[in-house]
């Protein structure tokens, strides 16, 4: 925020009465509590989200999990190879600078 707008913020402050100071107190203590209460719900819920998969995880039978390891585990291996292919070369290259 730039300097000129805290000041306008800081004279229109002035201009208000004991009254109206209360109730704006009131509303930015209002829109925090809102605010943390909105951040603690999402992150209740990316923790139930994660949980949810943990345990349907841990609900798949050996032979599938087998399979999804296994899965995995080829896709790592591709994705590896290409990374090498790509990055390899590059290090040779600097490695002849």
């Amino acid at each position: 925020m730039s300097q000129a707008i805290l000041l306008q913020i800081f004279d229109q402050l002035e201009l208000l009465d004991i009254f109206e100071l209360q109730q704006l107190d009131r509303t930015i203590e209002k829109y925090l509590t809102d605010k943390l209460l909105t951040v603690q719900q999402d992150e209740l819920q990316k923790f139930t989200n994660k949980k949810q998969l943990f345990k349907q995880w841990d609900d798949i039978s050996d032979e599938e999990a087998i399979g999804l390891k296994a899965e995995f585990y080829t896709e790592d291996i591709a994705f590896v190879e290409v990374a090498l292919n790509v990055y390899l070369p590059q290090l040779q290259q600097q490695d002849n600078i």
